[in-house]
C-alpha cells in the first residue's frame, strides 16, 4: 500500500487578512491528530473483506465469487499494514486517520480491471550545469499587484538591489495604505529570506502561502536557501503525454527549489483538486520529473557528488505536514497525498 507521510502533531498557521487593507494577521498552533494501530486498522480490513465476500456469495458466475477472507487473513492484513507503514516512514507504529481511510478505499479496487496505457519515453543525452545567476528577471504588471493576483514578498533594503528607474515604483509598492496594499508582502528580517532573488513574485494562493512559509523563521532557520524557479526559460523538464488520440510534448518548470544540507527538494505546487481528480498532463508531468531527478541522481553518484535531488507535488493540504517534516530535517522520502495520487493514476489504480 503507497501512502503519503504522515504527521502525528503539524503544525499549523492561521491567518486572517483584512479585506480592505489585504494586511495579514497569522497566529500558530499545533493539531494533534487521532490515530489507530495496526491491529486495529488490521482489523477493520479484515472486516471489510469478510463483507466483501458475503456480498458475492449470490454472484451468478462463480467466477464473481470472491474468497478475500481467506487469502487476507487478519495476521496478513496487519503485516500488509505494518509493511505500509514501514515504508511510509511512519516510526510510532500508529496510522492516522487520513490513512486508514486509504487503506479501506484501496479495498473497494480488488475486482476493477486494469486499463491498458501507452508510454512515452524521452531519453537525456546531456547534463546541463545551471548556475542561479543566470536565472531570467521575472516581471509583473501594476494592474496584477493592484487586484493582488500577484503578490511581492521582498525583504529589508530590497529597494537598494533595484535599478533606478524602479525605485519610484517600489516605493509606491511598499506604501501599506497605497493602490497596491494587496500586492506586497514584505519579510521583516532579510535573515528570513533565504533567496538569491532580490525580491519574489508569487502568483496563485498556494503558491504565496508556501513562499510565506518558507519565510516562516521556524523553517527558514532550517534550510541553507531556495530559489522560486521562473515559469519558462531556467529550469525545465521536458514530457509528453497523450491528449485525446494525440500524442503532446511539452516543458514545465518545477516552482521551488530548497536546499537543506546535501539535498534539494524541488517542489511543484498544485490545488488541491489534484488529488482527487489528477490531470493527465499533471500525472506525466510528475512521473517525467520523478524520473529526470532520480536520472540526475544516478548521474551525481557516478562522479562522486554529495548532492541529491527530490522530487515533490504537493498542494496545500500538505503544506503542515511538509513544512513539519522541514523542521524536523526529515523531508528525506517525504511522499504527499498529491504524489500518492498522481502515482497511483500512472500505474492506472
Amino acid at each position: 500500500m503507497d501512502l503519503p507521510d504522515q504527521v502525528e502533531a503539524e503544525d499549523v498557521t492561521i491567518e486572517f487578512e483584512r479585506a480592505v487593507t489585504g494586511e495579514h494577521a497569522k497566529f500558530k498552533t499545533e493539531i494533534q491528530h487521532k490515530t489507530w494501530s495496526a491491529e486495529e486498522v488490521a482489523e477493520q480490513m479484515f472486516q471489510r473483506l469478510k463483507s466483501i465476500d458475503e456480498e458475492s456469495k449470490e454472484a451468478d458466475d462463480p467466477k464473481d465469487r470472491t474468497a478475500y477472507a481467506k487469502k487476507f487473513p487478519l495476521e496478513k492484513c496487519e503485516a500488509i499494514v505494518r509493511e505500509s507503514l514501514r515504508r511510509a516512514r511512519v516510526r510510532t507504529g500508529r496510522v492516522t486517520d487520513e490513512n486508514r481511510q486509504k487503506f479501506l478505499q484501496a479495498l473497494g479496487t480488488l475486482r476493477r480491471k486494469s486499463a491498458k496505457r501507452v508510454i512515452y519515453k524521452l531519453s537525456p543525452k546531456a547534463l546541463v550545469t545551471l548556475n542561479t545567476g543566470e536565472r531570467q528577471a521575472e516581471s509583473c504588471s501594476a494592474a496584477e499587484l493592484r487586484r493582488g493576483t500577484k503578490r511581492v514578498f521582498y525583504p529589508p533594503g530590497c529597494e537598494a538591489t533595484l535599478e533606478d528607474e524602479q525605485k519610484e515604483f517600489f516605493r509606491e509598492l511598499q506604501d501599506p495604505d497605497g493602490d497596491f496594499a494587496n500586492g506586497r508582502e514584505p519579510v521583516a528580517n532579510a535573515a528570513d529570506f533565504k533567496t538569491p532573488a532580490n525580491l519574489v513574485i508569487a502568483d496563485a494562493t498556494p503558491e504565496r502561502k508556501f513562499v510565506r512559509e518558507l519565510c516562516n523563521r521556524d523553517y527558514a532557520s532550517q534550510v541553507d536557501a531556495w530559489l522560486r524557479n521562473t515559469p519558462v526559460g531556467f529550469y525545465s523538464i521536458e514530457y509528453a503525454w497523450k491528449k485525446g488520440e494525440h500524442p503532446k510534448r511539452g516543458e514545465f518548470s518545477p516552482d521551488f527549489f530548497i536546499k537543506q544540507g546535501d539535498w534539494v527538494f524541488v517542489v511543484e505546487i498544485k490545488d488541491d483538486e489534484q488529488i482527487s481528480d489528477p490531470s493527465a498532463d499533471n500525472v506525466k508531468k510528475h512521473e517525467y520529473a520523478s524520473a529526470h531527478f532520480a536520472r540526475l541522481n544516478q548521474w551525481l553518484g557516478q562522479e562522486k557528488l554529495p548532492t541529491r535531488y527530490q522530487f515533490n507535488m504537493i498542494s496545500p493540504k500538505d503544506y503542515g505536514k511538509f513544512f513539519t517534516k522541514l523542521r524536523e530535517r526529515d523531508l528525506v522520502g517525504f511522499r504527499s497525498e498529491l504524489d500518492v495520487a498522481m502515482g497511483s493514476a500512472q500505474s492506472g489504480r
